[in-house]
């Protein structure tokens, strides 16, 4: 599935002209789990929407297969189509819910019995057949509304942030088998979630979308080791950035002023940068060491004082002010992992780790 140049705009009574989606272009290959990831009002579910054809493009074109489908009504373009709402019919059940597709397409009696039963079976709902929408937990609603979109076997399935009405344990479950569906079936698959972590966990690649635009499309590593915008780095994740002025650039990498000191970024970190330009030392909370007070005067260490600690169980969590600069820093839990707040420490990092990047794109 494809789309070319989608765009999207409205008119708002008090800001005018807005655009919801503007010149989209992505490509799903068979099979492909693809995320479409952003803020709110980034203009991904729009963009959804008019692949599903439940929204029409002021421009542009989406191909399923190797068919022009953009004019198609939605329910001509071989989708299936999982709601953040399930939009289950209440006066049907499980049963007959699943089978509405199969029936519209005309399909015979015992074949709808056949994969009804079996798809049922792949959500685990085997016996929930006469059940009523109302009778069902959240979970078991979404496992239905899976199970509907995937018994027509279409040729993509799309996803509308699904999982945004279950608690935090039931979105974890769904997410995994949701994806273990996905890879069972082999459906190509477009997916809308604004949680960073939901889209890691189960994409093959995502589509970080800002201000209706795409900014970057890579793996979940890719975008996390190497943004390629300070807005990318600060939504996928967290991330430290430091105020940097580079002070020289050469083959080998870069020269920053940084936190009180000259730091030299390696090249691969530093790509693109000119001596003079005003800049944001990148550093991922994970990436940093922190030492006992000793540390704290050492000439490569950056002195910190604790100003809060938070246990989490695997992790401990760090707030330091270094210099008068807000970091966070994490390390494993366990015994002696937490700090005292105003404990004086000295700070590190792998420069391996760094990422520099201009101060006008971390946006």
């Amino acid at each position: 599935m494809r789309v070319d140049g989608l765009s999207k705009r409205y008119r708002h009574r008090v800001k005018g002209e807005v655009w919801a989606a503007r010149e989209v272009s992505l490509a799903v290959q068979p099979g492909e789990f693809l995320t479409l990831l952003g803020p709110s009002g980034c203009g991904k579910t729009t963009t959804l929407r008019m692949v599903a054809g439940f929204e029409t493009p002021d421009e542009g074109r989406v191909f399923i297969g190797e068919r022009d489908v953009t004019a198609l009504a939605a329910n001509r373009r071989d989708i299936g189509f999982v709601f953040q709402n399930y939009a289950l019919f209440p006066h049907l059940t499980v049963f007959e819910n699943v089978a509405y597709g199969l029936r519209v397409r005309g399909k015979a009696d015992d074949e709808i019995r056949r994969a009804v039963g079996e798809v049922l079976a792949l959500v685990g709902l085997h016996g929930y057949e006469p059940q009523f929408s109302s009778q069902l937990s959240g979970g078991e609603q979404q496992r239905v509304a899976l199970a509907r979109a995937i018994v027509i076997r279409p040729g993509v399935l799309l996803f509308d942030e699904p999982l945004s009405n279950l608690d935090a344990r039931l979105r974890l479950q769904m997410r995994h088998e949701i994806r273990l569906l996905q890879r069972h079936f082999g459906i190509t698959t477009l997916y809308v979630t604004h949680d960073q972590e939901e889209a890691m966990a189960v994409s093959d690649r995502i589509v970080v979308m800002n201000q209706g635009r795409v900014v970057q499309v890579g793996s979940a590593e890719d975008l996390y080791l190497r943004p390629r915008s300070g807005f990318v780095a600060r939504f996928i994740g967290r991330i430290n950035a430091l105020p940097a002025q580079v002070l020289a650039v050469d083959a080998g990498g870069a020269e920053v002023q940084a936190l009180g000191q000259r730091l030299r970024v390696p090249g691969a970190a530093a790509a693109g940068m000119a001596a003079g330009q005003a800049a944001e030392l990148m550093i991922r909370p994970e990436a940093m060491r922190v030492g006992a007070a000793a540390m704290a005067d050492a000439p490569d260490a950056w002195p910190a004082t604790v100003t809060e600690c938070t246990f989490l169980g695997e992790k401990v969590e760090l707030h330091l002010d270094c210099g008068g600069q807000h970091l966070l820093l994490l390390r494993p839990g366990g015994p002696g992992a937490a700090l005292p707040v105003g404990a004086r420490v000295g700070l590190s990092a792998d420069p391996e780790a760094w990422l520099l990047l201009p101060l006008e794109t971390a946006t």
